[in-house]
């Protein structure tokens, strides 16, 4: 018999199975993931019919959109991804998966969802403006931009960790990083001084506004959760001091019209069936009316 198997060494939590909370990471993927399926599921059923759906046309990225009001789309494109290549969720998601569960202890949980989605709008913002500069308006899809500035504030924290590209070859995580910024500023600068697009159908300027924003973050010191708590904690303590500062109305305490009158008709009281016989309200606009003196005086 081994020691695990005696009755007595068991405490009450051994049967319990502990359950670690859903880690931010994998509630991103999972959302992802059902976009993406909503995304097939809406589609035309004809073949190149991809981008017609109704989940795709409310949430896409287009520059037009966004000046007519559609802001919201800065944040939801990132949701978005191609439905003829899986692969590109594929890979999307295995790169937030892999550096996502490493970068959300830095910053914790409510930093990393404000850093992911505050990084995809700026992301977002880069690409409507570089395709507003080049005079085209093409849909901008995919978690890259943001999913790139994941990984750019993994590496600025650990630019020596060694990864494995395909899981053989050992890379030096800033060395990674300078090649993503280069694969991706050449194409950017490249459409910006022959003022047209090449013909890859890769959005690079969401991933350089991506790493552009992450590095932002990183240098600066941002914390979102910071601004935002202090913000709220002001917005309260305004509230409260607007509230201390109200006057609310209270018959018990506002003084009472024509005291003069009122008082002779107390004191008469008083001289009738003496001061025990006064009412709570009479004695009340007797020390009003003392007080109302004294101020005079």
């Amino acid at each position: 018999m081994g020691l695990d198997s005696r009755d007595y060494l068991h405490n009450d939590f051994d049967d319990r199975r502990v359950t670690r909370p859903m880690s931010v990471v994998t509630r991103i993927i999972i959302v992802t993931v059902i976009v993406f399926l909503f995304q097939v599921i809406t589609e035309g059923g004809a073949r190149g019919a991809a981008g017609d759906g109704f989940i795709e046309r409310w949430l896409v990225l287009h520059s037009d959109g966004l000046f007519q009001g559609h802001v919201w789309k800065l944040l939801t494109y990132a949701f978005l991804h191609d439905t003829r290549d899986v692969l590109h969720l594929v890979l999307n998601m295995f790169i937030l998966y892999m550096m996502g569960r490493v970068t959300v202890p830095l910053v914790g949980e409510r930093e990393f969802v404000w850093f992911y989605c505050a990084s995809a709008i700026f992301a977002g913002i880069c690409s409507v403006l570089f395709y507003r500069f080049l005079k085209i308006d093409p849909g901008v899809i995919g978690a890259s931009g943001a999913v790139l500035a994941v990984f750019t504030l993994f590496a600025l924290h650990y630019p020596r960790q060694r990864l494995y590209l395909f899981g053989v070859l050992p890379v030096e995580a800033r060395w990674l990083l300078a090649a993503y910024v280069v694969f991706d500023s050449l194409p950017v600068i490249s459409a910006l001084s022959r003022g047209q697009l090449g013909v890859s159908g890769t959005a690079h300027s969401a991933h350089v506004g991506g790493i552009l924003f992450a590095w932002l973050y990183f240098r600066q010191n941002m914390r979102f959760t910071r601004w935002w708590d202090r913000f709220a904690g002001r917005a309260e303590a305004s509230f409260r001091a607007r509230k201390t500062r109200l006057k609310v109305f209270n018959p018990k305490s506002d003084p009472e019209p024509d005291l003069s009158e009122r008082v002779d008709e107390i004191l008469a009281k008083i001289s009738r069936e003496g001061e025990a016989s006064l009412t709570p309200r009479e004695r009340r606009i007797l020390r009003q009316a003392s007080e109302q003196m004294k101020n005079r005086r």
